[in-house]
């Protein structure tokens, strides 16, 4: 999660949606999913409307779902961001998720050097 603006989860920095691009993910035991899209009206105020969810389903078939606007600015950005992390971390799902991924980042750290390091040691098996 090199690129990613959150430490819990895969996310685009704020260029992205401040050049109209939307973004959905989730966290691999899917109890956590959300979707950013951004409006931008020819007149009005520009937003950020996130949206989270939890279960398997699509967003289209899902019932239970949490939508809050943001202004479309960096500030607003980072107000979604810090309300898309306090939605993952109410989840106990994605706190399992999380730990286990963050165990085996560093369980990857402390074997190989870099990830080119990595990929040569698996080829050499």
């Amino acid at each position: 999660m090199g690129s990613s603006a959150s430490k819990l989860f895969e996310i685009p920095k704020f260029f992205l949606f401040g050049e109209g691009g939307i973004f959905s993910g989730s966290l691999d035991c899917r109890d956590f999913n959300y979707k950013v899209i951004p409006h931008r009206p020819k007149e009005g105020e520009k937003e950020l409307e996130a949206i989270v969810w939890s279960g398997r389903n699509c967003i289209d078939k899902t019932e239970n779902k949490e939508t809050k606007r943001f202004p479309l600015s960096q500030a607003g950005y980072d107000e979604m961001l810090r309300w898309l992390e306090e939605k993952c971390l109410e989840n106990p799902e994605s706190l399992g998720f999380i730990g286990e991924q963050r165990r085996r980042a560093m369980d990857l750290a402390d074997k190989y050097v870099d990830l080119e390091d990595c990929l040569l040691q698996e080829a050499r098996g």
